[in-house]
């Protein structure tokens, strides 16, 4: 039982892997019994909650069986299969089917038990519809109010960026989005102080300028101010591969510091609106209070 779960693990991560990582970037297998991992990957049929770019929503996704070719659900191969495709069906509309397309390298016929076949295998993604960029960027849909019109253009960009394994030019726009909001910050800081110039926050390095926003910055930024380090490392001294690493950690850090001004903006609206009701329920009740 240990050893299924074992498998099913694995074909689950593989598959997600292979849905979520960017085109003409080689995924390697591990090195042992890879037409094994094949097989497992075909014969796997998961149901999983993502983001559907044509409804607009998260759904569950299945996978759709294939008549012919390679795919999700197909008859279990025994050589490694070269060109194949995975679909997905929307649960709330069967109509949405995307199609992701795949090849391994290098493609062989097995000798023997192909079962301890001992081969370098990798996939690689060689396209796909809807695009990653798609699925992707519907998890900003909820932060319209929290995010300027330039935030999610270039928080987009990043994403496109990574979806095609340029992952330092990722890293610049995560860093650009992450400027942005110390901007953003200080702007509202020197209007509510009445403030024309603030030198200290200009001579100030990024983790002193965090410092002094602490008030005003969204509290998962504040709390981490170091973040700033790792992007501007992404930028000047990792590279490519080293970059691609960090960057599920940076979407994730960026977005995290949107929910918190997300969250922020919705308190005080709150406030605002229950502020208002006790003020006009008090002038109707006037000198009814005991």
């Amino acid at each position: 039982m240990d050893q299924e779960d074992d498998q099913e693990r694995y074909a689950r991560t593989l598959f997600r892997n292979l849905l979520d990582m960017p085109l003409y970037v080689p995924l390697k297998l591990s090195k042992t019994a890879p037409n094994m991992q094949l097989r497992q990957l075909f014969t796997y049929s998961p149901n999983f909650d993502a983001y559907c770019p044509e409804c607009g929503k998260h759904t569950t996704w299945k996978a759709v069986p294939r008549s012919s070719g390679g795919g999700a659900g197909m008859r279990p191969r025994t050589e490694f299969v070269g060109p194949f495709a995975l679909d997905m069906q929307c649960s709330r509309n069967a109509a949405h089917r995307p199609i992701y397309y795949f090849t391994t390298d290098p493609v062989k016929t097995p000798v023997l038990s192909e079962e301890f076949s001992d081969f370098d295998v990798s996939i690689t993604k060689v396209g796909q519809s809807p695009s990653l960029t798609d699925f992707q960027k519907g998890d900003l849909s909820g932060f319209d109010d929290a995010m300027s019109k330039e935030q999610r253009t270039e928080f987009v960009r990043a994403i496109n960026c990574a979806a095609h394994g340029f992952s330092v030019a990722a890293c610049v726009y995560y860093r650009r989005v992450f400027e942005s909001v110390l901007v953003e910050s200080r702007d509202a800081h020197m209007k509510s102080a009445g403030m024309t110039e603030w030198p200290e926050f200009r001579t100030a390095r990024t983790d002193e300028r965090i410092k002094l926003l602490k008030d005003e910055l969204p509290a998962f930024l504040s709390e981490h101010p170091h973040l700033y380090g790792i992007l501007s490392l992404g930028v000047h001294e990792l590279s490519e591969d080293e970059c691609a690493a960090e960057l599920p950690m940076l979407r994730q850090a960026i977005q995290l510091i949107f929910e918190d001004r997300k969250i922020e903006m919705q308190k005080r609206k709150t406030r605002e609106a229950v502020s208002k009701m006790i003020s006009q329920s008090a002038g109707k009740l006037g000198n009814r209070e005991s």
